[in-house]
């Protein structure tokens, strides 16, 4: 749950550690991966940090952040009851 509420107060960005804990509890949490170029993309948790590897290995492209959609945060905020 800190892991989620540190996520809220940084409105809803996602850093690497932060990531790990959600892969690991949270892994079908959809995330949303901003590129340099690239479309953004909508993925599970579970499949952010090889998406990220893969495309940064083939020299694609490279990740500007990782964060919630609003519509989840949204939703998110009414399941803790977390107001801003």
């Amino acid at each position: 749950m800190k892991v989620l509420k540190e996520i809220m107060d940084q409105w809803g960005f996602v850093n690497s550690k932060q990531l790990e804990e959600l892969e690991k509890y949270f892994p079908d949490m959809t995330l949303v991966i901003r590129w340099g170029a690239l479309p953004r993309e909508e993925r599970p948790a579970s499949e952010i940090t090889e998406t990220i590897a893969h495309v940064e290995e083939m020299n694609k492209d490279y990740v500007r952040d990782v964060f919630i959609a609003s519509k989840n945060m949204e939703k998110l905020r009414d399941a803790l009851g977390v107001c801003l």
